[in-house]
């Protein structure tokens, strides 16, 4: 009977320890993990909170994304009787496809860009001379900031500016999607015209630093112009869709 209760007591005794001793490495654990702290520097941290907003904003996109494909094609199953409407609604969508892609003529209001060399003589020495040219890098310039203005449609002399478009230096002229074309150049920008034209006057915009260079720049507001379509290709040879 002593021999049993000795035995029970053991048990016991050894149950106690080992439950004390594992709740020990247990607290030991958590403290050691609470205590263990990540220091970022100034620029890992923005480096962070830069990726996390754009990991939001992404899924912010795709859900917004998902959800106006979804409702298309809620609309279309709904419309599964009334081919006529799904047809209009088809031929609708590529119409608006087609012309953020440049493929149709567009108009509206907007702004009219006037841009010419400045006066040049012999007495200047070549610095001079080139500072008072429009070269293939200032259209470039002015494109950009009319895109960062909100502009919808653009085209310099007559030719459609795309993603496509190309802007270089070819002697005296600009090539603009493999034609050559001449100074003066004439941009056209569909877009609000108030908006437009206060962006591209501002002291911090290039149309700035071409007047300080004497090159002449005139900016007019239109209450409707045309912008062509692109006349180039779309040529996909390489390029197809992730599945």
């Amino acid at each position: 009977m002593k021999n049993n209760e000795a035995n029970i007591f053991v048990f016991m005794a050894s149950l106690i320890i080992g439950i004390l001793i594992s709740m020990n490495i247990s607290i030991s654990q958590n403290n050691a993990k609470e205590n263990k702290r990540v220091f970022l520097s100034s620029e890992q941290y923005q480096e962070a909170y830069t990726y996390r907003n754009k990991l939001r904003n992404d899924i912010l996109g795709y859900m917004q994304q998902y959800n106006d494909y979804s409702n298309k094609l809620r609309k279309y199953e709904n419309d599964d009787r009334n081919q006529v409407e799904v047809k209009k609604n088809i031929e609708e969508e590529l119409k608006q496809n087609r012309i953020i892609l440049g493929e149709t003529e567009v108009e509206g209001q907007g702004i009219k860009i006037y841009i010419e060399d400045g006066i040049t003589d012999d007495s200047m020495d070549a610095f001079e001379y080139q500072m008072r040219i429009v070269h293939n890098t200032d259209i470039i310039e002015v494109i950009n900031d009319l895109n960062n203005a909100g502009a919808e449609a653009i085209s310099i002399n007559g030719h459609r500016i795309t993603d496509r478009s190309e802007i270089y230096c070819s002697g005296p002229f600009l090539r603009v999607n493999g034609v050559k074309i001449a100074a003066p150049f004439l941009i056209y920008s569909i877009g609000n015209k108030d908006v437009l034209h206060s962006y591209m006057m501002d002291n911090e915009n290039y149309l700035k630093i071409m007047m300080s260079r004497k090159i002449f720049v005139s900016v007019d507001e239109v209450d409707n112009l045309k912008v062509p379509a692109y006349n180039g290709n779309y040529n996909m040879q390489f390029m197809k869709e992730d599945k």
